[in-house]
Parts: C-alpha cells; sequence; structure tokens
C-alpha cells in the first residue's frame, strides 16, 4: 500500500527533464555572466527574483550583449540595484547591533546569510536575506532586545513576549526606517524540532567551532565550515520552504567551492550519523549532486547514504522531485497536492524513522489532521 501510494506521488510529480532553472543553478554555480535570457520565459525570471536570485540571475547574464535586448534584462538590473540598497542598509544595520553587543560584553556570531554573505558570495549584496540573525548567550538577549527598542526597533505586529519563552530566539523586531528585521538567537534551533537534540548543534559543541572573522571592521565569529553546512542543510530541510530554498542550495554551492578539499567531511559524518542532520544533509547534497552543481566525494555520499536513517530510493526520488517543481520550478498548488499536503509528505519522508516506515506512514499524515499526525 504504501509503496502503490509512492509510486502514485512519484509519478504525479517527476519530470522527464530538469525544471529550466536548474540551468540558472548551473550557470550561478560555474560563475558564468553570458547565460541565454532568451531561454527563460517571464514566469521563470520572476519566480527566480522573488526567491532573492535577482542579484546573482543578473551576473549570470550581464556579459551578454544580446540580453540587453531581453524584455527580462530591466527587471534583473532592478533587483540588482536595489540588493546593492537593501543589502547595503542590512550591514549598517549589523554593524551598529554589533557594537550593542560589544558595549554588553557580548560577542556576536553570526548566522545564516549574514554570515555567508561575506564569506561565500563573489559579492556581499548577492545574497539577499530577509532578517539578520546572529547568536549570542541566552543571558545577554534581553537587554540587548531593550536597547534595540531604544533606537526604533519594534516587535512584529500581534507577537507577544510569552510566544518566544521556550524558542530558539527572542521576539522578531523590525525597524521601519531601515526595512530591517532583526531574530536575536540564544540556540540554533526550536527544541520542538527533531534538529535540536544532534549533539553537533548542542551549545558546548557550537561554543566549540567558533571561528574569528570581521564584518565592517568589527570583530566578530561565525561556526566553522564543517557545522556551518551542517546548520545550512538542516535549517533548509526540517521545515518546506518554496520561498528561499534555492538561496539556501546556492549557500551550499558556495560554500562547498569555497573549502574546496580543506572540508573536514569525516567531522561531519561523525556529528550527523544516524540522525535527522543526515537526512537534511543527505537530501540537500544529493539533489545538488543530481544536476552536477557540487561535487562531493562517490565515498563520501555512499557513507551519508548509508548513515541516513530516512531515505530509500522512493522516498528520496519523491523528495528530489518535489524540489523540482515547487522549490525550482514554483508550481502553483492543486487539489490533492496543497500547500498542506506536501507539506505533510516533506516532513514524513524526513522524520528520521526507516524508510519503510516513513512511507507506510504518508497515507496515514496526509488524512489525518495535523494535530495527530505522526511527527
Amino acid at each position: 500500500m504504501a509503496h502503490l501510494q509512492c509510486d502514485t506521488l512519484n509519478g504525479a510529480l517527476a519530470y522527464e527533464r530538469p525544471p529550466p532553472l536548474v540551468s540558472l543553478l548551473q550557470g550561478i554555480a560555474g560563475a558564468r555572466c553570458d547565460l541565454p535570457l532568451e531561454c527563460f520565459d517571464g514566469k521563470q525570471v520572476a519566480w527566480a527574483i522573488r526567491n532573492g536570485l535577482g542579484p546573482l540571475f543578473f551576473r549570470a547574464v550581464k556579459g551578454r550583449a544580446e540580453n540587453a535586448a531581453s524584455p527580462h534584462w530591466n527587471s534583473l538590473r532592478a533587483a540588482d540595484l536595489t540588493a546593492r540598497v537593501l543589502m547595503g542598509s542590512h550591514f549598517e544595520a549589523m554593524a551598529q547591533i554589533i557594537d550593542l553587543c560589544q558595549e554588553q560584553r557580548a560577542p556576536v556570531i553570526l548566522l545564516k546569510g549574514i554570515s555567508v554573505a561575506g564569506q561565500c558570495y563573489p559579492e556581499p549584496h548577492q545574497r539577499l536575506m530577509r532578517d539578520l540573525d546572529f547568536l549570542i548567550d541566552r543571558d545577554s538577549a534581553p537587554a540587548l532586545e531593550a536597547r534595540l527598542n531604544e533606537i526604533g526597533y519594534r516587535p512584529k505586529s500581534g507577537a507577544r513576549a510569552a510566544d518566544y519563552l521556550n524558542h530558539h530566539h527572542q521576539t522578531p523586531l523590525y525597524h521601519s526606517e531601515k526595512s530591517v528585521w532583526v531574530e536575536i538567537h540564544h540556540h540554533l534551533f526550536s527544541s520542538r524540532k527533531s534538529a535540536s537534540r544532534v549533539s553537533a548543534f548542542g551549545e558546548e559543541n557550537v561554543r566549540a567551532q567558533l571561528r574569528p572573522c570581521v564584518l565592517a571592521g568589527r570583530q566578530v565569529y561565525r561556526l566553522n565550515d564543517e557545522l556551518q553546512l551542517l546548520y545550512l542543510a538542516a535549517h533548509w530541510g526540517q521545515d518546506f520552504k518554496p520561498i528561499g530554498g534555492m538561496i539556501a542550495m546556492i549557500d551550499v554551492i558556495f560554500l562547498l567551492q569555497r573549502c574546496g578539499s580543506e572540508l573536514q567531511w569525516q567531522q561531519i559524518l561523525e556529528w550527523s550519523r544516524n540522525s535527522v542532520a543526515s537526512t537534511y544533509l543527505y537530501l540537500l547534497l544529493s539533489y545538488l549532486q543530481r544536476y552536477r552543481l557540487v561535487q562531493v566525494a562517490p565515498e563520501i555520499m555512499n557513507e551519508l547514504s548509508s548513515s541516513q536513517p530516512s531515505f530509500g530510493r522512493l522516498g528520496l526520488r519523491a523528495a528530489h522531485s518535489i524540489v523540482d517543481r515547487y522549490v525550482v520550478e514554483g508550481a502553483a498548488w492543486g487539489r490533492l497536492l496543497n500547500a498542506r499536503n506536501v507539506d505533510s509528505v516533506w516532513k514524513t519522508l524526513t522524520l528520521g524513522k526507516s524508510p519503510s516506515l516513513n512511507l507506510a506512514l504518508l497515507p496515514v499524515n496526509l488524512f489525518l489532521p495535523d494535530r495527530l499526525r505522526v511527527r
């Protein structure tokens, strides 16, 4: 029954050929600047811009003279110029926040976009970010939040501090004049997420894996490359989010390109073995390998495959098809494959249980109310 369900799902999701925007991802990964813009239609260009790929898309096409005549040229150029302004504001805001943290002697650990933008991307503005994510110790977080309130950062509408008491970050704050959102993290993951129980993401190990760096002339820290990779993959995989999914994939592409052969894969495998962290990492890397967006040694992929608890052949194919259809292609939801059901399939396939049990639970989780789903 479960295999029949999975085959039916694969038939509904599978592509005969890669989604067109895979060629854009390949161009970005290959540092191309001469992609022919006529290969992409208006819907694809709009989806890429909506997902934050506008500046990288413009970089990939701006070296081809014929592209300037395309009806999409001005949209991509505008996306690049807008990103320069917006990300400039974000970096200025981050510098001010670091100064506030230094007043409290609270070391700042950069996370996600604000970390990889300056570390891995050709130009920092090419990594758009929805908010500024950074980690400080929990005891310092309330005082920093109060100081940010004083300089114009306000909680999002309807948010209550009580809602974030057991969360991994403080109440999100927004500065209307700067158009900047801020999330003050005191842990990498919420205790409600399976990744929070992976020892590699525990406070003691995180502190041991910090590396000093500089942002706007200020001393800060980021996760080392090995923990950074595992964190990016887990953050990408734990929740199904079509918007922003390609940016996370590009983060990993650029991180692996920057690290090259220096990455300590055995450390990553040891941290992630038999956990949901290996599930998320294998899912992401196998997808990127499928389209030759990254190069990971076969022996590493084989070991990662054998150490992750969630995916067999059918489950992995279904998960890849979901990424194809909804993350890269931006397909519209249907009656059966609506947002709720695809999210349910994604979470069931990545449960961290055995592949056969995950597949058996698919029809159960699809038709049960959300509060009763097996998690």
